[in-house]
């Protein structure tokens, strides 16, 4: 109710501010000076400009804004305020900008999410470091423990720049998030189950019904595909299901995945299905011993996207 009257008066007084203007008379000031001017000199000048034509109106119109400003102390309250709004993450030596959209998390939280996975240049930055050759790395940055550079090409030939990363392993991505957390100064990290499962329910797909919006079994040829290649969803993100699957934090040590990759059909994606790590079947050709723990020979159908807490 109370939201309603700020609302109702302001705008009023937005009206008539205009009509005063259209009609060529003296300029008014804005409204919180107005308020101000009056409380200060109740019979002062302000006074004087409320008897002139239309001053009732006036009379009426700030008599309902200071009845709402005094009602919504009271009550601890404030006036409304803007929802969330989509931007573009800057990361310092990479010419690659994450997009993040606005999404509802566990009980209502505001939180943000790259409309895509993250894409190879971004991570080839974290994992080779070219931000520190080229000077645009900081001490704190350079600090993050990184993932061991990969000795095949773990892109598969399906393509690079503007391609999802596929196969890093859970602690690689936990440790990316890190890292750009640190590069940018706001929290990012991986979506929990939960926080997933909300994605999901929010994009307005139906994951047994997504041809239009993923590649899955039936239209991928066996291969991951350029981001954003396919629709966006309600919330504005690309390859929420399909292209490759994404890591999720559900509890367990070694992650879980979620949305299905390139491989799966649409009839086995849902909400709520979400794939623990394998990491023996997932890392079944690495000659290495030990196998490596950052990187899955066999994962090419693992990718990620990040949470961002903070605008």
């Amino acid at each position: 109710m109370i939201k309603g009257l700020f609302v109702s008066a302001q705008a009023f007084v937005s009206t008539r501010a205009k009509e005063h203007t259209r009609d060529a008379k003296p300029q008014l000031p804005q409204l919180p000076q107005f308020l101000s001017s009056i409380t200060a000199h109740p019979r002062g000048s302000a006074h004087n400009r409320l008897s002139q034509k239309g001053g009732t109106r006036w009379r009426s119109a700030l008599s309902l804004c200071v009845c709402a400003t005094t009602a919504a102390a009271h009550f601890g309250m404030s006036a409304p305020v803007e929802p969330p709004s989509a931007f573009k993450q800057a990361v310092d030596g990479c010419t690659f900008e994450i997009d993040l959209v606005p999404f509802k998390g566990v009980d209502g939280q505001e939180l943000f999410v790259s409309t895509t996975e993250i894409p190879w240049e971004l991570f080839d930055v974290f994992v080779y470091g070219t931000d520190k050759t080229e000077g645009k790395s900081t001490e704190k940055a350079d600090a993050v423990t990184k993932p061991t550079k990969p000795y095949i090409g773990m892109d598969r030939e399906f393509g690079h720049v503007g391609f999802p990363t596929i196969s890093p392993s859970y602690l690689s991505v936990q440790q990316f998030c890190e890292w750009l957390s640190v590069k940018t100064g706001r929290v990012y990290r991986l979506p929990t189950g939960e926080e997933w499962k909300a994605l999901c329910a929010q994009s307005g797909i139906d994951p047994k019904n997504c041809g239009d919006f993923a590649w899955t079994k039936e239209n991928s040829g066996e291969k991951t595909h350029k981001l954003a290649s396919k629709k966006a969803d309600k919330l504005g993100c690309f390859d929420l299901f399909g292209n490759a699957c994404e890591w999720v934090n559900t509890g367990e040590p070694k992650g879980s995945v979620a949305g299905g990759s390139f491989l799966d059909a649409m009839s086995d994606l849902d909400c709520g299905v979400f794939q623990p790590c394998k990491p023996v079947e997932w890392n079944e050709i690495d000659p290495q011993f030990p196998k490596s723990k950052w990187w899955y020979s066999s994962g090419g159908f693992v990718g990620f996207r990040v949470i961002c807490e903070k605008k």
